[in-house]
């Protein structure tokens, strides 16, 4: 008698997951709430509607409608809401990998066992991972392979990045061809005494496992790719359909549905909005952190410590921009960002461990930087209309706006950075159900509660400087940097809604059940075969990109309940 698995979500850890039970011998459905562009999913080369079209992608092709479907956030709980888009990850099959620019670092030992190694942080829910670095390391080997990963880790510097994260397998690509900004913003990192290298990124560069390698077209973060040079969660997802299982697109799982101390299947809507309920014998929540956490609210699931939706982390993100008057740079050419740096992600960054200590914390983090990065054209136009029109009304898209576009100040002269910094795990950052809002199906939406800690707040502000100082050795002729943090200190951020689309928490991993959701393999500690695998699960947020991981931890997880 066959064993049926029901797998929600499509995106990197619910595609793996799927996967890996199809190949132990499950009879695996896939639901997907959003939409299959794609064509012929099970073969080498699959057809796509995704192009380099803007103003397509600008119109939420791919990602959910923030008037048909929105959510709720607010920055505290006596803060006025906002409704509309709240960190819109890609819904479609795919899930969020459709969508992104494909970095992926690898997490360190020090955000595995955090609390151990560094500490606890007041008013944190600081805690270890259920497992170490060593423990994941040949699950990240496994997904790199698969996914295709480019790079050289020999280039890597010794410090901070290998003491941290080593490795000892080569990649299984070469590094692409690098952006030239990268380039220019690299030798200004250099020059300030910081560690600029290649980034790894899932994109090819050589033809690899029948898909061609990269063209450089210049429209990755945000674009689904046209020729599958970067695939993502698509690679573990083309193997279990290959392997039997079914993909369930236009598909929105509401309740799962229990009985006692298991899961006994989920109900579910068509594109139609009719209601039906599939028996499953495994139920694996892989939806999104926000959408997870929403789902098992809305399938009242046993929480008996009101911790599901808690420990919500997004990572906090500060912009820095260069202006480069002397020489156009091309920004908008290749492969997005081709170098970081991982000096601000080390605790012990001189003078970090002294700032942390004059704002009463025993110690700070940030994360990488991603060095690289501009408008695109209508981006860049919409900047230029915005001071137009306060200056001219009546001429927005006369001489002024040509000349403005010609010198192209704001994408061909811009060099954009971003510091990607540690978010800490706080109870009071959050997902609820919105007591009033509901989605065009009538079913409540999620309510983000989200605000930054002291450690964020005096994190940013000891780094952002830094910003604008590689910058301006690099050579800008003007460097700013531009916080993105809901936060009295910094007034620019406090109406912004997070959009960072690095989503964590909320159905975190611990061994007691009192101060976790799921086990140590990702079960929920109250229904015996029902499974988280996404980012929910994450204890803490790290200061890298989160998908390498939560690809590398789901397949962690799902080869344990593959034998089940």
């Amino acid at each position: 008698m066959s064993r049926r698995a029901l797998v929600v979500g499509s995106g990197p850890g619910g595609s793996v997951a799927a996967m890996v039970l199809a190949r132990a011998g499950w009879d695996v459905a896939i639901f997907e709430k959003g939409a299959n562009y794609f064509t012929d999913l099970s073969s080498d080369r699959p057809g796509t509607v995704f192009s380099n079209d803007e103003l397509k992608m600008s119109r939420a092709f791919s990602q959910p409608d923030p008037t048909a479907e929105p959510r709720v956030y607010r920055s505290s709980p006596q803060a006025p809401p906002i409704t509309g888009a709240v960190q819109p990850l890609p819904q479609t099959v795919g899930g969020g990998t459709v969508h992104w620019d494909a970095k992926t670092p690898r997490f360190w030992d020090i955000d595995f066992k955090k609390l151990s190694m560094l500490g606890p942080v007041p008013g944190a829910e600081i805690a270890d991972w259920p497992f170490d670095y060593a423990e994941i390391s040949p699950y990240y080997d496994q997904i790199e392979e698969l996914i295709g990963v480019a790079g050289d880790i020999a280039l890597f510097p010794k410090e901070p990045t290998l003491t941290h994260a080593p490795r000892t397998k080569a990649l299984p690509m070469p590094p692409g061809p690098p952006e030239y900004s990268s380039l220019v913003v690299s030798k200004g990192c250099s020059r300030v005494g910081l560690h600029p290298f290649i980034a790894p990124m899932a994109i090819n560069s050589r033809a690899y496992q029948g898909r061609p390698r990269c063209d450089n077209c210049g429209f990755c973060s945000g674009y689904g790719c046209p020729i599958l040079a970067r695939v993502g969660a698509l690679a573990p997802l083309r193997e279990a359909l290959r392997l039997g299982a079914e993909l369930r697109d236009g598909s929105m799982v509401v309740k799962v549905e229990t009985n006692g101390r298991r899961a006994t299947g989920v109900s579910w809507l068509d594109y139609q909005n009719n209601r039906r309920t599939e028996p499953g014998d495994l139920i694996v929540l892989a939806a999104n952190a926000i959408e997870t956490a929403r789902l098992a609210l809305l399938s009242g699931l046993p929480d008996p410590y009101d911790l599901a939706g808690r420990q919500l982390m997004f990572h906090w993100f500060s912009e820095g921009s260069g202006i480069f008057l002397s020489e156009r740079l091309h920004n908008y050419r290749g492969r997005d960002h081709t170098h970081d740096i991982d000096d601000f992600a080390d605790p012990d960054f001189p003078g970090a461990r002294r700032a942390a200590k004059a704002a009463g914390l025993p110690y700070f983090r940030a994360g990488k930087v991603e060095l690289g990065g501009t408008q695109l054209p209508l981006d860049e136009a919409s900047s230029y209309q915005e001071v137009l029109r306060l200056l001219a009304p009546q001429k927005p898209f006369g001489t002024d706006f040509k000349q403005l576009m010609r010198s192209s100040l704001l994408r061909d002269r811009l060099c954009g950075i971003e510091l990607i910094g540690e978010d800490l795990p706080y109870a009071t950052n959050r997902v609820d159900l919105d007591p009033k809002v509901r989605d065009w199906r009538g079913i409540p939406v999620a309510r983000v509660t989200y605000g930054p800690g002291l450690s964020e707040i005096a994190a940013q502000a000891f780094y952002m400087p830094w910003l604008v100082k590689l910058l301006k050795a690099a050579g800008a002729d003007v460097a700013i940097a531009i916080p993105e943090l809901p936060s009295s200190r910094f007034p620019i951020a406090q109406d912004q809604v997070p959009a960072t689309e690095h989503v964590m928490g909320g159905m975190p991993m611990g061994a007691n059940a009192r101060t976790s959701v799921t086990d140590e393999q990702g079960r929920h500690h109250h229904l015996d075969n029902l499974f988280v695998a996404d980012g929910a699960v994450f204890p803490t947020s790290g200061g890298h990109n989160p998908t390498l991981t939560i690809m590398a931890t789901a397949l962690r997880q799902a080869t344990a309940w593959a034998g089940t």
